[in-house]
């Protein structure tokens, strides 16, 4: 494995990670106190998957926690982009670990399914050598 790919599959891995961690919390008894965190590492899961899909089509990206400005990286190599609507999520990133009030119930279940669609298509997309 060269050493671009080492780099994508780390931030594929680490995203599943951030998925997985916010699966746990989501299937809690209390999981509405868990709100903030679930969301947060729902946006981890999106931006690490948007990260390693322009870094495997070696497309530069700026040093940015904005899904915004990485969707439309990405929406340039592949339209299908498009589809996705990471509005709500964008501010689950840094906004929410201070001083956003927390995510609904609803908001909370819509960004882990928006994680797990972007985190899918773009391993879909990604061959490991």
């Amino acid at each position: 494995m060269n050493a671009k790919t080492e780099k994508v599959m780390t931030l594929i891995h680490k995203a599943e990670k951030d998925y997985k961690a916010s699966k746990v919390l989501l299937e809690t008894d209390d999981c509405d106190y868990h709100c903030d965190s679930i969301c947060f590492h729902c946006q981890q899961c999106v931006e690490k998957s948007l990260k390693a899909f322009l870094m495997y089509n070696e497309t530069p990206f700026p040093k940015t926690h904005d899904l915004l400005i990485l969707l439309h990286l990405c929406s340039g190599l592949d339209s299908r982009f498009n589809d996705f609507d990471l509005s709500e999520c964008a501010g689950f990133g840094v906004d929410i670990r201070y001083d956003d009030p927390s995510p609904s119930m609803g908001e909370t279940r819509r960004a882990f399914e928006m994680a797990k669609i972007v985190m899918n298509y773009v391993r879909g997309r990604i061959e490991p050598e």
